[in-house]
């Protein structure tokens, strides 16, 4: 044995250990890898060369009553490649030239491009695109899709419905408040990629197909909020307000027919889009509301026998003082019956009638009407209104309420109110959302009739019923007569309160239901600071309700001969606007009669239900410059079928299924 040997024998000795304590140790490991724990390691080779990628569902949808379709979904399907990574060119242009028609070198130019990403086709049609997208692409090709909301309508409606942001989740209105049952649930699948980073496909990818979204059912009508919301449009620009809003109910149910409000914006390209356009003024906007409030008062006497409707009050011809205010009459009245108080707006009557109940009886009776209280509505954000107890009233203040101030109601809250007076004494929750069905079919019921309380006799009803119906033939609200519909209603002109003083700014209102006998609809409609053509309820919103429900006639067909514009003598300044007109043939349009002013002025065709092509071609004859939005078959156009047009003018037309 060497002195060399001796000396490093042992450091000799650990290394040699050492390394067979290594050795060991690695074999060790790699026999419990492989062996014993060989679920973990395929776990860990998956998670290098799997993902899982996500796969959006489908939003559901709104529905009005009838079953027409307020929203959709429009797939879009875009084809890109990475000409680095595509390895048979050739081939990948063979395949897109004869799927999309087009040369197979448009592709190889692309495919040859020296960028890292081109893309193929882009907006590629749903179903083919989902079946492309579906097969086994070749290296280097992608698809992407993606699912936009689309709205057939356009702005009608857009405050209540709402809209949906790019990452598909509702923003404002019933798109945010039932975000969770539009939306639906993700699914996913899994990818694999190989070692140099290709895609492949294998038969045993696990996949989570994505649930679709609930598809919600309203109680609207969707053509009775278009002619709503077009007369809104027209009232506003007529007398220059800042904004316009209407109401419609069914007495008898609670249902909401229409809820509009102006302005509004298109969700479809989001102009007009702010804070106020986003707010569905008519539920969540309180207002003093001026002598539509009323009938609260009058309800409450007639209820406790405390006046008749002929007796008689001295309304101080027009200037009268209590408790040191002083109340003007919009008109010197002299001596007027009870009835007559109430159809002649007169508020000196009023509030000398009031002299005959006590505090706590008008206040009970205005919160058995459902006001200072949220009416339930399924819709966020809803506004109760104010009405301080009687308890903490002034020495005015029992005056001032009578007459509609010192109080805040929702155009909601009225129409409520109205159809309890209609419908023979009976409050009602509004109904909004019919049903939610999901896409297996099962259907979820939201909202049902419930008679929230008795407000006040059949009787008590009935009189006051027939006071209206006079105020609306003979009083302030004649500007909304159409002769044999029977339309009951009271106008209510309020000053804004601004800083704590009332200015010279208006908010005028027309509350209304109709047929008086039997009712099928209660009908709000309110103008904000008209500031020409007049400012009063009477000038401003009760003729803006005769059209309304001059439409809502024809629409329904109740008659051979529909009523083309008012025949009351009463309406010397709807005639003066609308200028006498012949029916030329028969309705044309479901929703307004087309009229001829003369042979040689230029209508509006009716499109409603017509092919795109069809009706591009029609206007284009007439030197008309149409615009289209969606796809499918004619569902609204403006102008509507009748307007007077000019050569040149711009035509929208929108279409859906």
């Amino acid at each position: 044995m060497s002195m060399t040997y001796r000396k490093f024998r042992g450091r000799y000795i650990i290394v040699v250990f050492s390394s067979i304590l290594i050795w060991t140790m690695l074999v060790f490991r790699m026999f419990f890898i492989q062996v014993i724990d060989a679920e973990s390691l395929g776990t860990a080779i998956e998670s290098r060369f799997e993902d899982k990628i996500a796969i959006s569902p489908l939003r559901g949808n709104f529905y009005d009553r009838n079953g027409k379709k307020l929203t959709d979904n429009i797939e879009h399907y875009t084809f890109a490649a990475r000409p680095k990574l595509v390895k048979d060119k050739d081939a990948v242009a063979r395949l897109f030239s004869k799927i999309f028609n087009k040369s197979k070198s448009y592709y190889l130019n692309r495919l040859n491009s020296n960028n890292s990403f081109v893309y193929l086709e882009r907006n590629v049609n749903p179903l083919l695109g989902r079946e492309l997208g579906q097969s086994l692409l070749p290296v280097g090709v992608q698809v992407e899709s993606d699912v936009r909301r689309y709205y057939p309508y356009g702005d009608v409606a857009a405050p209540l419905v709402g809209f949906v942001g790019t990452e598909n989740h509702g923003l404002s209105g019933l798109e945010a408040h039932y975000d969770h049952q539009l939306a639906g649930i993700v699914g996913w699948k899994e990818m694999g990629s190989d070692g140099q980073g290709n895609t492949r496909i294998r038969g045993d990818f696990r996949e989570q197909k994505p649930i679709n979204g609930d598809d919600c059912h309203l109680t609207i009508d969707i053509d009775i909020q278009v002619i709503i919301e077009e007369e809104l449009r027209s009232a506003v620009e007529k007398h220059k307000a800042d904004k316009a809003m209407a109401v419609l109910v069914d007495p008898n149910t609670g249902e909401v027919l229409a809820l509009a409000n102006l302005p509004a914006f298109d969700p479809n390209s989001r102009s007009n889009l702010t804070q106020e356009s986003l707010t569905s003024h008519p539920i969540m906007s309180a207002f003093e509301p001026g002598s539509t409030f009323k009938v609260i008062g009058a309800t409450a006497l007639l209820e406790a026998n405390k006046v008749h409707p002929m007796d008689v009050f001295f309304c101080e011809n027009g200037k009268y003082s209590t408790h040191g205010i002083n109340i003007k009459d919009w008109r010197s009245f002299e001596n007027l019956t009870f009835s007559e108080v109430l159809q002649n707006s007169s508020n000196i009557g009023i509030i000398k009638a009031m002299d005959n109940i006590d505090d706590a009886k008008l206040f009970s009776t205005a919160r058995k009407f459902g006001f200072s209280e949220k009416s339930g509505i399924q819709f966020p954000y809803e506004n109760s209104g104010s009405l301080k107890n009687s308890k903490y009233w002034s020495a005015v203040s029992k005056s001032e309420i009578s007459i509609g101030y010192e109080v805040s109601v929702t155009s909601l809250q009225l129409a409520m109110a109205y159809s309890a007076i209609g419908n023979g004494g009976v409050l009602l929750k509004p109904q909004l959302i019919d049903k939610f069905r999901t896409p297996g079919g099962y259907e979820q019921q939201v909202d049902r009739m419930d008679a929230i309380r008795r407000v006040a006799s059949e009787n008590t009803m009935h009189t006051l019923a027939n006071i209206l119906e006079k105020a609306v033939s003979q009083g302030t609200g004649s500007h909304a007569f159409l002769p044999n519909l029977r339309i009951a209603g009271k106008t209510g002109t309020a000053k804004k309160l601004k800083n704590g003083k009332y200015v010279s700014e208006y908010v005028a209102s027309f509350a209304s239901f109709y047929p008086v006998n039997d009712p099928e609809y209660a009908l709000i409609v309110v103008v904000d600071h008209p500031r020409t053509n007049g400012y009063t309820g009477g000038m401003v919103a009760a003729p803006v309700a005769k059209e309304i429900y001059r439409r809502i006639y024809n629409l329904r067909g109740h008659a051979p001969e529909p009523y083309i514009q008012s025949a009351s003598s009463l309406d010397p300044e709807c005639k003066e606007v609308r200028r006498k007109s012949s029916l030329q043939g028969h309705l044309l349009s479901s929703a307004m009669p087309v009229m001829r002013v003369n042979s040689e002025q230029l209508n509006m065709p009716d499109l409603m239900g017509m092919s795109l092509k069809m009706s591009l071609s029609g206007l284009y004859a007439m030197g008309l410059k149409p615009i289209s939005h969606g796809s499918g078959r004619v569902i609204r156009q403006v102008p509507t079928a009748g307007k007077a047009l000019k050569a040149g003018q711009i035509i929208e037309i929108y279409l859906g299924d």
